[in-house]
Formats: C-alpha cells, sequence, structure tokens
C-alpha cells in the first residue's frame, strides 16, 4: 500500500486524538476545535483522492490500524 496513505491515516488518528483530548477539558477552546476539524477533514479529503471508493476506504484504514496495533 502507498506510504502516502499510511501517513495520512496515522495523521488523521492524531487529529482525532487531538479533538477528542480537547473537547474532554472543561472549558474547550473552539477556535483550536475548529482548525483541528478543518485539518482533519483536509486530511480526509486527500485520503479520498487516493482511494475514492468509500467501502474500500474503510478496508484500508481498517487493516493500517490492524497493523499499528500489532507493531
Amino acid at each position: 500500500m502507498n506510504p502516502i496513505v499510511h501517513r495520512l491515516i496515522a495523521a488523521h488518528r492524531t487529529l482525532n486524538r487531538e479533538i477528542r483530548s480537547e473537547l474532554s477539558r472543561r472549558a474547550p477552546d473552539f477556535y483550536l476545535l475548529k482548525r483541528l476539524k478543518k485539518e482533519r477533514l483536509a486530511i480526509k479529503d486527500r485520503l479520498f483522492r487516493h482511494i475514492p471508493d468509500a467501502a474500500e476506504m474503510r478496508r484500508v484504514a481498517r487493516s493500517v490500524l490492524r497493523h499499528a496495533r500489532t507493531v
């Protein structure tokens, strides 16, 4: 699989963690959340340029995540 796709999926996961972390704070910074969500959407758009089929994208993402957990 393309290493670019692996990096994009990893970046998407990192942004998801950052968003969840910020939302769990007592007083979340909504400007930071907006920026993080825009970045996450931009990464998702780039992923769909590499793998346009949504079902295939989910399959690829699951396999990358499974592999990341075993390493």
